[in-house]
């Protein structure tokens, strides 16, 4: 054979050779796979639900509020009732049958310290009334009638010369009864009848003869009652109550171991007689008060 044609049969058998190696090594078709994606979830925390925030005041009845870090010991009741007797410690509510009564409280500090004693009134869970006083072994004397709310008042001293002026809403119903609201200088002469070692701790003179500069604070007055406080330079402040006769002249009164009467001459006089009997002693006293 020619050299040409054994270069063509060799040719063709090179191409037949790479067309069988191609026909059965041809990959076979890559399929796209996708690598799953690892999520992390993190739980949610749920919300708390809400809880309503109860309040300390009830809300319904008549319901008496003492505060105070020490102790303290007194009554309390409605007026002209039997007076519930209470010794605690801290701040509680005391629930009062009242009827429509006013309600009277009688709370005193058992300790020396200068610490905050308050007493609040609240009525279906709105304060009526609010007194408070920082006085070391201060009786504090309470009223409120139940009708209208009243002014905060505070007793921050025991110096008869820095009584705080006094003020008010309107007391009377009727313009006739005259108004005692208010500060008033009491000059006194008087004796005393010792019966014991010491004299009581509400007895303000001292001696067979005896005058007294001191002073009388009427602090809550509805038409013809009103009460108030006597402070003097001996024996511990003292609550009375009064009352003013039907002819709008004469005043009587009580305080925690004594009574009197008077003569309420003007708007700024009051002519007064005194006496007291007590287990330490007697006491009668006459004299003058004068409005500040």
């Amino acid at each position: 054979m020619r050299n040409w044609q054994i270069t063509g049969i060799i040719t063709v058998l090179i191409i037949g050779a790479v067309l069988m190696s191609g026909c059965t090594n041809s990959a076979a078709p890559q399929v796209a796979t996708s690598t799953p994606t690892s999520v992390i979830t993190t739980p949610a925390t749920p919300l708390p639900s809400a809880t309503p925030v109860q309040s300390a005041i009830p809300q319904t009845g008549i319901w008496m509020k003492v505060t105070y870090p020490g102790n303290y010991t007194g009554t309390y009741g409605a007026l002209g009732y039997y007076q519930t007797e209470v010794t605690d410690k801290g701040t509680h509510f005391y629930q009062i049958a009242s009827a429509g009564s006013p309600v009277t409280a009688s709370i005193k500090k058992l300790d020396g310290s200068g610490d905050t004693l308050a007493i609040a009134i609240y009525k279906n869970g709105v304060l009526i009334k609010e007194e408070s006083t920082t006085v070391p072994y201060r009786m504090m004397e309470f009223y409120s009638d139940l009708k209208t709310a009243t002014p905060t008042t505070y007793v921050t001293s025991l110096a008869v010369t820095s009584v705080p002026s006094v003020t008010s809403v309107p007391v009377t119903t009727d313009p006739a009864i005259p108004n005692l609201i208010g500060t008033w200088n009491v000059n006194t002469q008087g004796g005393l009848i010792q019966k014991s070692g010491t004299p009581g701790e509400w007895t303000h003179i001292n001696g067979k003869y005896s005058t007294l500069s001191a002073q009388a604070v009427v602090t809550d007055q509805k038409d013809r009652v009103v009460y108030g406080t006597f402070k003097a330079p001996l024996g511990k402040d003292e609550s009375f109550i009064g009352v003013i006769g039907m002819d709008n002249k004469n005043f009587y009164f009580a305080d925690l171991d004594g009574k009197g009467e008077g003569q309420i001459v003007s708007n700024g006089q009051i002519n007064w007689v005194y006496r007291q009997v007590s287990a330490n002693d007697t006491v009668a006293a006459v004299g003058t008060w004068t409005r500040v």
